[in-house]
């Protein structure tokens, strides 16, 4: 499923950072997921857009099987956080 949506991001927020990664952010569904693309990897976690939440345990692994370290975790959780700000304009909370 993550790359069909890799492959057509319509409607997905962009973002490129001062080191020139690229990210996109995308609600899927009926807001209870969240696609969220570092570069080439990109993975879908659970999410609830209408109480702005997002569950750190759903951040396991990389869509293409790479397992997500806690650190990682954590730097994906707060980049996530940081680019839902800009991009829905609420903050997402733990």
């Amino acid at each position: 499923m993550q790359n069909e949506i890799k492959d057509s991001l319509t409607g997905a927020f962009a973002f490129i950072d001062q080191d020139a990664a690229t990210y996109k952010l995308k609600i899927l569904g009926r807001g209870e997921e969240l696609f969220f693309q570092k570069g080439d990897e990109a993975l879908i976690c659970d999410i609830s857009a209408r109480f702005p939440l997002i569950d750190p345990a759903s951040i396991k692994r990389w869509d293409n099987r790479r397992k997500i370290t806690e650190d990682e975790r954590i730097d994906i959780l707060s980049t996530i956080i940081g680019l839902y700000k800009q991009a829905y304009k609420d903050d997402l909370e733990i």
